[in-house]
């Protein structure tokens, strides 16, 4: 394989281009970190702009990540490894960054599926929305969606969390809740807190639609969010537990809801 020159410099376009991605500048592309997330997203058919890779790796993983570039079509460029390293998002750098336009889904197409939708209310840190994200398409949901003020689904991290499922369904992120709301209702959704005293699920009837809200551990779902739910689900724990981590909670909430195909 025949590549260009090393990128040297740290005003290279490329390493411009990530930051600004990283920095939220540019929201119309994503960041794919890693062997797998690269992997994955081109096995979901995700159209990658360009790669970079450590110049000085070698290793039969980076050769066969490389080739997987090259079938595909995309334009892998080596790059010092202090430089890739300072525009990663790991604290173990794995060698490989890739561009990739970010997925663009309405919410009205969001909405137009029946089935289990889970919506994430507020939750701040990427990697427990990546383990949503998983959760959600593991188990069978219909589709995701996210609230404005909690991490994106495409953060870096996020995506790294869900382990390439980000890109296997239907997602629309960071929507205005109160757009929410209206959107779900007009589309015959019918949605549900989930809260430690919340009566246990049964599965979902074919053709149900409901919304799942899980929010921020500890904090919870905002009361003004709770006014708009018309049922609330959970969990029965045992031995004075009184929480679960939110993506354990939604894995058993939505185990319980989807029912068997």
């Amino acid at each position: 394989m025949e590549f260009e020159e090393v990128i040297q410099s740290p005003q290279n376009a490329k390493l411009k281009a990530v930051r600004a991605v990283r920095r939220g500048k540019d929201a119309d592309h994503v960041l794919l970190e890693g062997h797998r997330v690269f992997a994955d997203a081109l096995r979901a058919g995700v159209t990658v702009s360009w790669l970079l890779f450590d110049a000085e790796r070698r290793d039969e993983r980076m050769q066969a990540t490389l080739a997987s570039a090259e079938k595909s079509g995309v334009r892998a460029v080596p790059c010092l490894p202090a430089l890739l390293q300072e525009v990663s998002e790991l604290n173990s750098p794995s060698g490989i960054l890739a561009v990739a336009p970010r997925p663009t889904t309405s919410l009205a197409e969001v909405l137009g599926k029946p089935g289990l939708l889970l919506v994430i209310a507020g939750v701040q840190d990427p990697g427990n929305v990546g383990a949503l994200v998983r959760c959600a398409a593991g188990l069978g949901a219909s589709g995701v969606a996210t609230f404005f003020g909690g991490a994106s689904v495409w953060h870096p991290r996020a995506i790294r969390g869900a382990s390439g499922t980000t890109f296997r369904l239907p997602i629309v992120d960071r929507v205005n809740p109160e757009e929410f709301f209206s959107a779900a209702s007009t589309a015959g959704f019918s949605l549900w807190a989930t809260a430690t005293d919340g009566r246990r699920p049964m599965p979902l009837e074919k053709d149900q639609c409901v919304a799942l809200l899980l929010g921020e551990e500890g904090r919870g779902l905002e009361a003004s969010w709770l006014a708009f739910c018309e049922d609330t689900v959970g969990i029965a724990l045992k031995n004075d537990v009184d929480s679960l981590n939110v993506a354990t909670a939604a894995a058993v909430l939505m185990h319980q809801l989807v029912p068997a195909s």
